[in-house]
């Protein structure tokens, strides 16, 4: 990421497109299921909660959480400390990205469960702006997790309700409520919320 000279929102809006090929691939490759356990949930579905938490505990009250923090405001700063920048960002997205995968797996494996091209439907859009909503906290992105989720779920509730309307804007809400979040944030977030290296490459100077 830190040796491509393009801004690298651009460069993740690519594997995102390639991504999405990239779901037949994993279609033909995944075999099994996640089964149930407690309470009717899957094991990922609880082991989230400690995710979240250790997240927040390692980014939070560790060395290097703080060095990846430093990262993210100040690369240049972090690296006149003696911080590997580059390993860091590299590591940190091949982690991101691992997690996306093991959400995508039990998207198809527990949540639904079953197969079909185009399933996320835009999914990962919407974690990108509750991470914003969240304003890179892990502890509000799980309160936000719930709010979004609720929005979604609400379109299943007004259909057992049997209340007259139009199923494709109850597939819309989830969508129309990301885009309404997104705008409310752009007004009235404040720019030191976000951190400031964001989407940035970074050159170390020799």
């Amino acid at each position: 990421m830190d040796h491509i000279s393009i801004n690298v929102h651009k460069r993740e809006s690519q594997i995102c497109i390639l991504a999405e090929g990239g779901q037949l691939i994993e279609q033909r490759l995944i075999v099994g299921d996640i089964k149930p356990i407690l309470g009717g949930a899957a094991l990922p579905h609880y082991l989230s909660y400690v995710l979240v938490v250790g997240v927040w505990w390692w980014l939070y009250r560790t060395r290097p959480g703080l060095h990846l923090r430093a990262c993210g405001e100040s690369p240049a700063t972090a690296d006149a400390m003696g911080v590997k920048v580059t390993a860091i960002r590299y590591g940190t997205t091949v982690a991101g990205g691992a997690l996306a995968g093991l959400a995508g797996g039990y998207l198809s494996l527990a949540y639904t469960p079953a197969w079909t091209e185009g399933m996320t439907s835009g999914l990962g859009w919407i974690a990108i702006a509750l991470v914003i909503f969240a304003t890179w906290n892990p502890l509000r992105l799980l309160a936000g997790a719930y709010l979004f989720g609720a929005v979604d779920a609400l379109g299943f509730r007004v259909q057992l309700l049997g209340i007259e309307t139009s199923s494709i804007l109850l597939r819309m809400l989830p969508y129309l409520f990301t885009l309404m979040v997104l705008l409310l944030i752009t007004v009235f977030q404040r720019r030191g919320s976000v951190p400031a290296a964001l989407g940035r490459p970074y050159f170390r100077e020799e």
